[in-house]
């Protein structure tokens, strides 16, 4: 004989109360007891702060033993040595400094690692590199990512800067980059160097500029890109990237700042996104640059550039009072939520659901006696 069962036509208050009171209990649980859990890639991006540390340490010890520019800690929080003057000959154009001080954390090399990685860079891959005077502590986390990753790194530099960068004519990117790989710090270093500026050619500066800048690729025994026009600045280049990785595929390009030749004009800045590029827009790549000619190969693009922004979206700081520790933030460990504990919350809701309304549990305990039968009308059957 089946048995016949009785469902109640509606749920007691008390019912609810006691679902939305743990619900709430479980919730603030939830929020309160989140964990730390160690990013992908641990080792390899604190190797990459680490080294890039290294090199900022060996750049201001230079600059404080040369006779050269003292450092500032009013414009230069962290003490590094990696913000120049306001204006020399070699400066190119004004920015603001508040990206330059945002890039005075060695934790940027573990930025670049993770954006490799995005782009599906392998340890041991041949990468191009674009590198400016402009913000040589991000060029140090470039060549940093790349000695984690043992990358093969071809790189070439436009020596010129804007403000605040290295624009001392006697301690230029290049001079830095000298200095890095003789400490061994650092393997890679560029292949040629170009002048930089409009059109790459340092267009509207003066004469004692392009002079001291060509000095300065002279000294470390560079050769010159310097063509007439800016497609022949680009040809110039793209040929040596490919010369130099002879029969090993190039599988990212890296640009750091916003020189013309590489990135294009104000618009191709603004069509070219902050950070990783694997599928740029059409329009984007119609422009005449060497991301352009990269991104029409299917070559993944990373473009650093509108600092802030990528800072904002890698969890980095961008306003500094001292030196971030290597290790630190969310690149390395983020705050996330306790797998295990969700799913016990989760686990506690669903039983309560069951027991108290579906088993009808609840009912029994919280109705009242029926009193007069005659008064309700019958439950229903199932």
């Amino acid at each position: 004989m089946k048995k016949i069962l009785w469902k109640p036509t509606t749920v007691s208050w008390q019912i609810h109360v006691i679902i939305a009171l743990v619900a709430i209990i479980g919730l603030a649980m939830v929020e309160l007891f989140r964990v730390n859990v160690k990013q992908p890639h641990y080792e390899m991006k604190y190797n990459a702060a680490r080294t890039m540390k290294r090199a900022m340490d060996v750049i201001k010890e230079h600059r404080q033993q040369e006779d050269l520019p003292p450092i500032d800690r009013k414009i230069d929080p962290t003490a590094s040595g990696l913000i120049g003057i306001q204006t020399s000959p070699i400066t190119s154009a004004p920015v603001d400094i508040a990206a330059k001080v945002a890039t005075l954390n060695p934790n940027w090399a573990a930025v670049v690692v993770q954006m490799l990685r995005e782009s599906k860079v392998r340890t041991g891959s041949t990468v191009a590199v674009s590198f400016t005077g402009s913000f040589p502590a991000l060029n140090c986390a470039v060549l940093a990512a790349g000695e984690a990753m043992k990358l093969r790194m071809i790189v070439i530099t436009s020596v010129s800067s804007s403000t605040w960068g290295a624009n001392i004519p006697a301690f230029t990117w290049l001079d830095m980059e000298r200095l890095l790989v003789q400490k061994n710090i650092i393997k890679s270093r560029s292949v040629a160097a170009s002048l930089g500026g409009v059109q790459d050619n340092a267009r509207g500066q003066s004469e004692e500029g392009r002079r001291l800048i060509r000095e300065a690729i002279r000294r470390n025994g560079l050769p010159i890109i310097e063509r007439e026009d800016l497609k022949a600045n680009i040809d110039s280049r793209m040929d040596l990237y490919y010369e130099r990785a002879g029969d090993k595929t190039i599988d990212a390009f890296i640009n750091v700042g916003g020189g013309t030749v590489v990135i294009g004009s104000y618009i191709g800045k603004m069509r070219y996104k902050p950070g990783v590029n694997l599928r740029p827009s059409r329009k984007a790549m119609e422009i005449e640059s060497v991301i352009s000619r990269f991104a029409r190969a299917g070559v993944p693009v990373i473009h650093l550039d509108s600092l802030l922004t990528i800072a904002n979206q890698y969890g980095l700081p961008y306003t500094l009072k001292a030196m971030p520790k290597v290790g630190v933030g969310e690149i390395f460990y983020r705050l996330e939520y306790n797998r295990l504990l969700v799913a016990g919350v989760l686990a506690v809701l669903v039983g309560l659901i069951l027991v108290l309304i579906k088993m009808g549990y609840g009912y029994r305990m919280f109705s009242r006696r029926q009193q007069d039968t005659r008064q309700r009308p019958p439950e229903h059957m199932v």
